[in-house]
C-alpha cells in the first residue's frame, strides 16, 4: 500500500514539473514570427490585411482579431462596438498572450504610430490594463508610452497596482481604459513598438524597436458620408508591432484568470481579450512540489527500517 501511495506522489510531482516548466519562448524585438504570425493583404482587398493571416500557426497561443470591424468605415457591419473606431491609425487589429511560469507575453497589431497623430488634439496609443478577477476593477496596466498631459506621468515599460486611468466623456461604447495617470509601480516590463511615424511631440518618452515592422500596409477603407469630409481621406498606412514580456513575479497573483484591454488615448480602437488561462508562478507549484517531495522521501525512509 505505501509502495503505491509512494508511485502515486511521484507521479503528481512529475506532473507539477511538467506545469512548472516553460511553455514559451519569445524574443521581445517586435517581430511576430516567433508567434507564427505572419499577416498578409487580403487576396481580394490589397488595402486590406486578411483575417486568416492573424491567426497564430503555433498553438496555445489565446487571441482576438478585430480588424476591420470599425462601425465608421464604409460597407462595415453596424453594431460592432468592440473595435469602434475612426481614422485608421486608431485601429488596433488583433492582441495575442501567452504565458510560461515567469512571464506573460503579450503582442499587439496595430496602426497607431508610436509617436501618436494629431487630429483636433495629440492622440497617443493607449496603456495595457491587466484584470485578474473581472470584479472589483483593475488590478494592474503597463505603460506603453509616457503621457503627454495631465503631468505626463509614467515611465515607459513601468507596471503599475492599481491604476488610475484617463477618463473620457466620450458616447457611449467608447473605452475608459486608455491611459494610465496615476497608480503605484511594482515592476518593469519589457517593450518594443515597432515603426517611427507619427506626430512626436518634444520629451515624451516612446519604447525603442525596429524601424520597420515587415508588415503589409492596411486600411478599412473610405468612411461613412454622413461623418463628413474629415473622415473622406483613409489611405492605408503602416502596421506596428508592440511586444511585451511582464514578469510574473511582479504581479501578485490571486488566480490565473486574465482580462486585457487597450485602446488609444481617444477611446476609440478598443480591443479586449478575456478569460485567458495562465500557468500558475513557479513558486507557487514549488511549494507542493517540495512538500511532496519531503514526503515522499519521509515512506521511503520508513519503507527501508
Amino acid at each position: 500500500m505505501n509502495k503505491c501511495i509512494y508511485n502515486a506522489i511521484v507521479l503528481v510531482i512529475t506532473a507539477l514539473l511538467v506545469m512548472a516548466a516553460p511553455v514559451a519562448a519569445y524574443t521581445i524585438d517586435g517581430d511576430c514570427s516567433d508567434w507564427g504570425i505572419y499577416p498578409t493583404n487580403d487576396p481580394s482587398n490589397p488595402d486590406r490585411l486578411d483575417d486568416s493571416s492573424l491567426i497564430p500557426t503555433i498553438g496555445g497561443i489565446s487571441y482576438v482579431i478585430d480588424n476591420d470591424n470599425a462601425d465608421w468605415a464604409e460597407m462595415a457591419v453596424s453594431g460592432n462596438m468592440s473595435n469602434f473606431t475612426g481614422p485608421e491609425w486608431c485601429d488596433i487589429e488583433a492582441m495575442y498572450v501567452d504565458d510560461d511560469s515567469d512571464y506573460i507575453y503579450v503582442l499587439l497589431i496595430t496602426s497607431m504610430p508610436k509617436d501618436g497623430m494629431w487630429y483636433y488634439e495629440h492622440i497617443q496609443p493607449g496603456d495595457l490594463a491587466l484584470d485578474f478577477d473581472s470584479g472589483t476593477g483593475i488590478e494592474y496596466g503597463v505603460k506603453i508610452v509616457q503621457n503627454d498631459e495631465q503631468g505626463e506621468f509614467g515611465i515607459v515599460g513601468a507596471i503599475y497596482s492599481d491604476p488610475v486611468w484617463k477618463v473620457l466623456d466620450y458616447s457611449s461604447g467608447r473605452s475608459d481604459i486608455t491611459n494610465i495617470i496615476g497608480g503605484d509601480w511594482v515592476g518593469n516590463a519589457t517593450i518594443k513598438y515597432t515603426g517611427t511615424g507619427g506626430d512626436p511631440i518634444p520629451g515624451i518618452a516612446v519604447p525603442d524597436g525596429p524601424v520597420d515592422s515587415g508588415l503589409p500596409w492596411d486600411t478599412f477603407g473610405l468612411m461613412k458620408p454622413e461623418y463628413g469630409d474629415a473622415y473622406d481621406d483613409n489611405p492605408p498606412i503602416p502596421n506596428e508591432v508592440i511586444e511585451i514580456a511582464i514578469p510574473k513575479s511582479a504581479l501578485n497573483l490571486q488566480n490565473t484568470m486574465l482580462n486585457l484591454q487597450s485602446s488609444p488615448s481617444c477611446g476609440n480602437g478598443i480591443i479586449k481579450l478575456e478569460s485567458v488561462t495562465l500557468v500558475p508562478e513557479f513558486i507557487t507549484l514549488a511549494i507542493p512540489v517540495l512538500s511532496l517531495l519531503g514526503l515522499a522521501f519521509y515512506m521511503r525512509r520508513r519503507e527501508q527500517k
